[in-house]
């Protein structure tokens, strides 16, 4: 009885690691899919759901664009084909913190000045 009980829980414990590195494979996947970089090259900004601008990034130069949003602004810059948020006068900074626009996936939000940034369609 006892050795059917040993095998019937080593059992249980190999089921369940093929389980936790399924989720974990899966996991991988999904991360690398929406971690990918961005076949677009042109990039919006909206703001309360309104597109202010559209920019190709291969053909702008680098320029620097200051967005009011009330009492507060983002400045955000456009360097050597990429976009970021270089200032922004909101209490977190996250949308500072996110860096560049890299995929399609994540676009670059700052949720105090209802900005969004993220490749076109």
């Amino acid at each position: 009885m006892r050795k059917l009980f040993v095998e019937s829980k080593t059992k249980s414990v190999k089921i369940l690691m093929a389980v936790i590195a399924g989720i974990f494979l899966l996991s991988l996947l999904g991360s690398i899919y929406v971690l990918r970089p961005s076949g677009s090259r042109r990039a919006e900004v909206v703001q309360d759901g309104r597109v202010l601008y559209t920019f190709e990034l291969d053909r702008v130069q680098n320029q620097e664009l200051t967005i009011y949003y009330g009492d507060s602004s983002n400045t955000i810059l456009i360097q050597d084909g990429e976009i970021c948020v270089l200032e922004a006068e909101c209490p977190d900074q996250t949308c500072v913190k996110m860096g560049k626009l890299y995929s399609d996936s994540l676009p670059i939000v700052c949720l105090p000045n209802h900005l969004i940034i993220r490749f076109a369609e």
